[in-house]
């Protein structure tokens, strides 16, 4: 977490003009976990414990606040970056990344490969949703497309109501699609319908 404040104003009810203006005075180059994040992070973990939820991979958006976040509910990872997880991009400093040794250098337990060097995707204008859709898609493409069957997604909210609630070609469970508290965990099943096109994405538990 790291706008406690716009995520606040948000609960409360505030309209979307008004919390990206809340995040935009909060506003820094790859926003850290806060010290509340850190804290419900940390939570999360500690519920998981002596639950079934064990993943064989954390795939990560790479913006710090997430691969921190990602390290603290599943310590073990391992943890692969990936591009398209990243929140929706643009005009906010908060959702442009780092260069990609910078990142090596300070998670060395994180495989960037994936990554070019420089964020070549964020742009000084806020990225339209259907290409934030696009990029989540993409994501769902690669989780399927991993060799292991149990797979962690640690994102933001952004992309996760882009991936699950904007996609004609991803069909996710009503109880799945609501707003994500931050640093919550739920588990699903992914499928691939026979057409090969359509992602069906089913809760499991959520908690």
């Amino acid at each position: 977490m790291h706008n406690p404040r716009a995520e606040a104003l948000r609960t409360a009810g505030c309209t979307f003009d008004e919390f990206l203006l809340a995040m935009a005075a909060d506003d820094v180059f790859d926003a850290p976990l806060t010290t509340l994040g850190i804290a419900q992070a940390t939570e999360t973990h500690s519920s998981l414990l002596g639950t079934s939820v064990a993943p064989e991979v954390v795939l990560v958006s790479p913006l710090s606040r997430a691969i921190d976040t990602a390290k603290t509910i599943f310590p073990c990872g391992p943890f692969f970056a990936v591009d398209e997880l990243c929140e929706r991009r643009g005009w906010l400093l908060n959702t442009k990344r780092r260069r990609r040794s910078e990142l090596a250098a300070a998670y060395p337990l994180c495989d960037f490969a994936a990554l070019s060097e420089d964020d070549e995707l964020w742009t000084e204008q806020l990225e339209e949703w259907p290409s934030c859709s696009a990029r989540g898609r993409a994501a769902l493409e690669r989780v399927w497309l991993r060799p292991e069957r149990e797979v962690a997604v640690v994102c933001h909210g952004g992309i996760l109501d882009a991936i699950l609630g904007m996609r004609d070609d991803v069909h996710a469970d009503a109880d799945l699609k609501g707003r994500f508290h931050n640093a919550e965990c739920r588990s699903a099943e992914l499928n691939l319908d026979p057409d090969g096109v359509s992602f069906q994405l089913k809760l499991i538990t959520r908690g």
